[in-house]
């Protein structure tokens, strides 16, 4: 009888065990499809984060190396545009080549006979006496201005002056960079090459003469050292502690060969890139989104991103390893979250099973007393939670009655948990905000869209402000459950010490922004009157404008501290009523600068110090410090640099007469200096009462 009973066990049971091996094998396959999807959203998450932040580096580093390539590139001008250095070079240019291979003995021309006219030789004569003078204050310049070689060489590639009192011959080159820069009148920078004291850079610029300022007489040559710069460069702190900084270029050899060659900058020499690499590079013109490559120094695999810089790219590499790992610990949590997922499936499937083929309703009750026991610590994790969390949680109907909440909402109200549940928001909340939450529940149960606010209560005997968020309660859709229990879920968290400290932040940025202005009218009162005035226009603007309250923000104090830069340039060249010299104008553009510099390390948490720096700055590209055109300038540098001409405009000075109004809107429709549409709208502004007041202040 027994063992009747077991092989018709057997028979009748296979169908169902086959039933869940295979809905194991389905749920299993499910599982790890879910699971897979989810851990690509992981990893997709973390390069994003890693995109981002070396973005962020790069994009400082670049402004940091053109910043550094602006002073270098200042400092050859002085030398090529001085009419000492031109007129020096020009008596040269038409000069026989017997005179200028007497220059020095340089390049090969140390001890040839002079066979010049005796014009030629009376020249000779003559610059023989001034070359000592003028040798001199080129080696003081290029000492000063850290130069390991300054030198100004011929149409033909030979050396005229050097800083050297013995230089070394031109390389190849060198010459050739020379002539060409000589034939085409327009600067040039050679590739980094390898030298005793390290990395040298070397750089040309054209000299053109005085009496005929477009044609080249002779080309300027400054070599610099730049290891230590490109070391400190590299060294500016990481998203990573294992990421590195890499400089790339073309190397001169790329230039000739059939395919281009890039190179990684670094000591003892630059060392090409792999074939892969160096395409890549030249086919994105410097510029590489993040992602899994092979290192410029051909190591290892790295994730690396690289942005264009003038002459080459600056590169962030982040180990391979580093990265994954990142996303090993991503989805990490997935995997647990799965795994556990499946196999409580299983065991409810089984349980499932058990109940329904066991033959022993002793077993059927010891599983459930199983199941029931894994519930009630489930149970128990869920409530150790909930009254964990910090933040205020409640559920309530279309109707304002409330019928679960957590500890945190409980001491928020100041009553107990057991006094809340199915009680209506009224008894609860005060009445204006019972009917507050009460509107906004009931349409986030209609529209299914989350939605919140700030509300003050009274919180432990004093005046609190929470910050509430409204959730749909929804289906596993994400439809909402209309026809059972229609709510929401409202979170309140207290907020009140963040506002207080946001509060405290800006008083101190405003006390500081009025200390500025204060120096700013004690050196200069037009200073000061001009920053009071774009401020006042600038917040009526931003108002009419419907800006942002950070926007808004930006253009208020970026208005005060606007003319901060100018207290660093002399007052005879802000009040010179003639036309500035070239020296004079370039002094006077390093405004911004100045402004920049004095800003850039006090935390606003506002774009003002970028806003100030790109003030300058045209949509047409023509404008200062950087040459920045269209959406490339920060939507708040265009309207301050609105606001600034404008009031510049319509100011009397003590050699000029103040503008009209509308004289200065006129000038001010000029799309290639002006944002369009901030005039207009200034326009607009200023047929306002408020804007009339605003101009008289």
């Amino acid at each position: 009888m027994e063992q009747k009973d077991d092989v018709s066990w057997g028979v009748s049971r296979r169908p169902v065990l086959l039933a869940g091996i295979g809905l194991a094998a389905a749920s299993a396959l499910l599982a790890v499809y879910v699971g897979s999807a989810r851990v690509e959203l992981k990893k997709q998450a973390v390069l994003e984060e890693c995109q981002s932040s070396s973005l962020a580096w790069l994009e400082g580093t670049g402004i940091a190396v053109r910043h550094w390539q602006d002073e270098i590139k200042e400092q050859r001008l002085r030398i090529s545009e001085s009419e000492t250095y031109r007129l020096f070079a020009g008596d040269l240019a038409g000069a026989d080549s017997s005179v200028t291979s007497q220059m020095g003995g340089i390049d090969g021309s140390a001890g040839q006979k002079f066979t010049g006219s005796q014009a030629d030789r009376s020249l000779l004569a003559q610059l023989s006496e001034e070359i000592p003078h003028i040798r001199g204050l080129l080696k003081d310049y290029a000492d000063q201005s850290g130069f390991a070689d300054a030198r100004i060489i011929n149409a033909a590639g030979h050396t005229l002056l050097s800083a050297q009192s013995k230089p070394a011959a031109l390389s190849h080159a060198q010459r050739e960079a020379a002539v060409r820069v000589m034939k085409s009148g327009k600067a040039e920078v050679l590739p980094v090459r390898p030298n005793a004291s390290g990395l040298m850079l070397d750089a040309f610029e054209p000299m053109f003469g005085l009496e005929e300022p477009h044609a080249p007489v002779a080309v300027f040559m400054a070599s610099r050292p730049v290891l230590a710069d490109l070391t400190q460069f590299s060294a500016r702190p990481k998203p990573e502690e294992l990421a590195v900084g890499v400089f790339l270029q073309r190397s001169a050899a790329g230039e000739k060969a059939a395919s281009p060659v890039w190179e990684a900058v670094g000591a003892p020499l630059p060392k090409p890139v792999g074939d892969d690499l160096s395409a890549e590079l030249e086919n994105l013109g410097g510029s590489l989104p993040l992602a899994l490559r092979e290192s410029a120094f051909g190591r290892n695999a790295v994730y690396s991103a690289a942005l264009p810089l003038e002459g080459g790219a600056v590169a962030l590499e982040i180990p391979a390893a580093v990265v994954e790992h990142r996303m090993f610990q991503a989805a990490l949590p997935v995997y647990i979250a799965v795994s556990l997922g499946w196999l409580s499936f299983l065991l409810v499937c089984l349980l499932v099973w058990w109940i329904g083929v066991g033959r022993q309703q002793k077993a059927v009750a010891s599983r459930l007393k199983q199941l029931h026991q894994t519930v009630s610590r489930q149970k128990e994790l869920l409530d150790s939670v909930n009254i964990s969390l910090d933040i205020g949680l409640f559920m309530a109907d279309v109707k304002g009655q409330i019928h679960v909440c957590n500890r945190a909402f409980a001491s928020i109200v100041g009553m107990g948990e057991e006094h809340i549940q199915n009680q209506p928001l009224f008894s609860i909340l005060p009445e204006g905000a019972a009917s507050e939450l009460l509107g906004r529940i009931r349409q986030t149960a209609i529209s299914a869209k989350e939605d919140g606010c700030e509300l003050w209560l009274e919180s432990g005997g004093e005046k609190r402000l929470f910050r509430v968020s409204v959730f749909p309660f929804l289906d596993a859709e994400e439809r909402s459950l209309r026809e059972s229990l229609r709510g929401s879920v409202v979170t309140m968290k207290d907020i009140t010490e963040f506002r207080r400290r946001s509060e405290r932040q800006r008083q101190q940025q405003k006390g500081l922004v009025e200390a500025f202005t204060r120096v700013e009218a004690s050196a200069d009162p037009y200073l000061a009157g001009h920053s009071h005035r774009m401020a006042a226009l600038g917040e009526l603007l931003a108002q009419r404008m419907g800006l942002s309250e950070d926007s808004r923000n930006t253009v208020v104090m970026g208005a005060q501290l606007s003319q901060i830069g100018k207290l660093f340039i002399p007052r005879e060249l802000l009040t010179k009523s003639g036309r500035l010299t070239p020296e004079e104008l370039a002094e006077v553009r390093k405004a911004p600068e100045h402004a920049a510099k004095i800003l850039e390390n006090i935390d606003f948490d506002l774009p003002i110090a970028r806003a100030l720096h790109e003030m300058s700055e045209n949509p047409d590209g023509s404008g200062y410090p950087c040459g920045l055109k269209g959406e490339e300038i920060l939507p708040e540098a265009r309207i301050l640099a609105v606001l600034n001409a404008f009031c510049a405009m319509v100011s009397a000075r003590s050699y000029r007469e103040g503008k009209s109004v509308e004289e200065a809107l006129k000038e001010l429709r000029n799309p290639a200096r002006f944002e369009q549409a901030v005039v207009e709208q200034l326009a607009e502004v200023l047929e306002t009462t408020e804007g009339m007041k605003a101009m008289k202040a």
